[in-house]
């Protein structure tokens, strides 16, 4: 055992952050009424300046990742509580940073809300309330808060837990499994316990002429990519992807009475299966099979508001201006004095980002009679 008295430098750490280093160089001691360690440098050792800031930057190296492992802060502050809420026509989901005894009061707040304001029944069963580790479903996606000790490195190059508790969107197998069966294109078979997915040619799409069947396949990929294409395990299309490529393998060969693999030789060139047809005017084209991957997209950068729809505005319908100026009525809020006409020059200068440019368009008017407090917003910039 080394004595204290022939140590020549020490370096005081936390207890959890000793980590194993050149045995023949350096030893630990505990004391076991502290939570502190000591780090003692033998006096025989011979160390070269570069050797101890190497031994001693794994050491920092080692007491940083043992530091990443421990939360900033307490998840369950009582003083800390945050709710968010989100809702697409009757389905909606609300985020609770708080315990589990307050989501089950903001659930009684909301049903009796309905109840009273709304004159709507909440549904016990189809109301949960779910731990954010678990996966709670909404509108076709697994959500969960993902629990995560991989470091990744900021701009500034220090390490940071970035992948931890963030709120992670998911497309399940099931999700695919369903969309699936549902166009006929796959064949599930049971084999050692587990599921097979087989392409399936569509047999009742053989009517249909071979443009109209590529049509059919790349809007049903395109439409399921679009509506998943935020998930964060997106990629993972690509499996139903390949099952209805080959789906429509198998459906054009039951429509010729040939096989598949003389399909793909006759209209996949350079790795692009197209099927070529005349326009009216006698041009040739090809129309491509969907190939561009199933890359995520970011969620855009817009904070949508859950307002209700202004219907005395909307069903104004196409009246004439004068009609609409003896309504007294403003078409984007409502109001009943100080009508004023909005005009524009062209409506193809319109955007269609504001609900008031959306009125418009859709109208084919180049006139909107508001009140003066939205006349002068839109003139502002201000109105949405």
């Amino acid at each position: 055992m080394i004595r204290l008295s022939i140590c020549v430098d020490f370096i005081v750490t936390p207890h959890y952050t000793r980590t194993r280093v050149l045995k023949s160089i350096q030893k630990i001691y505990k004391n076991k009424w502290s939570k502190w360690a000591i780090l003692f440098w033998p006096k025989g050792a011979k160390l070269s300046g570069f050797s101890k800031r190497r031994l001693l930057l794994k050491q920092i190296g080692e007491i940083v990742k043992e530091r990443l492992k421990y939360p900033a802060g307490d998840e369950m502050d009582a003083d800390m509580k945050r709710l968010k809420y989100v809702r697409y026509a009757d389905d909606f989901l609300i985020g609770v940073i708080g315990s589990k005894e307050d989501c089950i009061k903001i659930k009684e707040d909301i049903k009796q809300f309905m109840a009273d304001k709304l004159k709507l029944e909440l549904s016990d069963e189809k109301t949960l309330i779910t731990n954010a580790r678990k996966h709670a479903k909404f509108l076709g996606y697994d959500v969960f808060v993902r629990k995560s000790n991989d470091t990744r490195r900021d701009k500034n190059g220090h390490l940071t837990r970035s992948l931890d508790h963030k709120i992670v969107l998911y497309v399940t197998t099931e999700v695919m499994r369903k969309k699936l069966l549902e166009y006929d294109a796959v064949k599930i078979t049971v084999q050692k316990g587990k599921e097979v997915w087989k392409p399936k040619g569509r047999t009742y799409m053989r009517c249909l002429d071979d443009l109209e069947i590529i049509s059919q396949y790349n809007s049903e990929i395109m439409g399921f990519y679009n509506f998943y294409s935020i998930a964060n395990n997106s990629p993972v299309i690509d499996s139903f992807y390949n099952i209805m490529e080959y789906s429509m393998y198998k459906t054009y060969a039951a429509k010729y009475s040939t096989s598949k693999k003389k399909i793909i030789a006759k209209y996949k060139k350079n790795g692009v299966f197209a099927i070529p047809y005349t326009n009216k005017r006698g041009y040739e084209f090809k129309r491509e099979f969907y190939d561009k991957g199933f890359k995520r997209k970011e969620l855009p950068n817009r904070y949508l508001d859950d307002k209700l729809p202004n219907t005395v505005a909307i069903t104004g319908g196409r009246n004439g201006l004068i009609k609409r100026l003896q309504a007294r009525v403003c078409e984007n809020c409502g109001a009943t004095d100080n009508l004023e006409m909005h005009h524009v020059r062209k409506l193809k200068d319109l955007k269609g980002k504001s609900d008031w440019e959306i009125k418009m368009i859709s109208r084919n008017r180049k006139t909107l009679a508001v009140c003066s407090v939205c006349h002068h917003k839109i003139h502002a910039g201000k109105l949405d």
